[in-house]
């Protein structure tokens, strides 16, 4: 147990193929126990490189020091996929072309740097992303009895966005400043990189109603349940507030990895249940509540 409440979980037995059913068994019953008790799990032994994520978080930091202009030109306003620019976020996902985009689907907008200054590093963490979270998904699927032939339909073109964030340096030292307020992410499963040292995120543990710190530490993903994956499993997975707050010095860096998964899919965890929700009906209906968008 980490010292702050949130498990700390290796997983590399799991993803190592010479381990014993018996061995994996265990890494797979603390998935489970830690996203059924707090809806929220920190994980090592992921198998994504450090420089990986260092480059990743390098990207960043390039992106948001280029000059306004040529951000705004990167408005998701005008990309029909919701990719590009807003705020403090810029959204990255799987490249599409233009002919077949629809709903989330679709080009990615990228800035006008060197291809190893931000595509080439920002796409290497893009397919670490997906096989990762394909990895989870197996140890929740399999924690509950099933089986992971159930997730095909779930993982054959997934909707899997990044959103590279920005916390620009604040005045107020008063820890009530957030940097996110409290939320649950709509989709599936949440994938988080922080920029080590830079804390601020916090989880909401209702069973002692109280705020839970979750440390910023190399080499260490923050991973959370999404509102989908709750409902899929009747709440034995949970879908926990989390906010940020603005506790850091000077800029903080974080990347979020938002995975859905298939629109076509229907749950995992109820197989016959061929005529229920699909993955795409749920994200709209959640736009549509959070937006007024409708999904567009």
């Amino acid at each position: 147990m980490a010292p702050q409440g949130i498990p700390l979980i290796d997983i590399s037995p799991y993803l190592n193929s010479d381990s014993s059913a018996e061995i994996k068994a265990k890494v797979i019953d603390q998935v489970k126990s830690a996203c059924s008790t707090y809806g929220f799990l920190q994980i090592t032994g992921h198998g994504v490189p450090a420089d990986t994520q260092r480059n990743m978080l390098d990207c960043c930091k390039t992106l948001f020091d280029l000059p306004q202009a040529q951000k705004d030109a990167l408005s998701l306003k005008n990309n029909q996929a919701r990719r590009g620019y807003e705020r403090i976020g810029f959204y990255i996902g799987r490249e599409i072309p233009p002919e077949s985009a629809g709903f989330l689907r679709g080009p990615n907008q990228w800035p006008d740097l060197p291809d190893q200054a931000f595509h080439a590093p920002v796409t290497d963490y893009y397919e670490h992303m997906l096989r990762l979270t394909h990895h989870l998904l197996e140890m929740l699927v399999l924690a509950l009895g099933y089986e992971t032939e159930n997730l095909t339909t779930l993982t054959a073109e997934p909707v899997m966005n990044l959103k590279l964030l920005h916390y620009p340096p604040h005045s107020s030292k008063d820890t009530r400043q957030f940097g996110a307020g409290a939320h649950t992410d709509f989709g599936t499963l949440t994938v988080l990189l922080q920029q080590p040292g830079k804390h601020g995120l916090e989880v909401y543990h209702a069973a002692d109603d109280e705020w839970l710190s979750v440390p910023a530490v190399e080499d260490v993903f923050v991973v959370n349940m999404g509102d989908l994956i709750q409902k899929w499993t009747g709440g034995e997975y949970s879908s926990t507030r989390h906010r940020v707050i603005n506790a850091a010095d000077g800029d903080r860096y974080s990347v979020p990895c938002f995975y859905q998964g298939d629109l076509r899919a229907t749950n995992p965890f109820k197989p016959g249940e061929v005529d229920g929700e699909t993955v795409e009906m749920h994200i709209r209906r959640k736009f549509d509540q959070s937006y007024g968008l409708n999904g567009k």
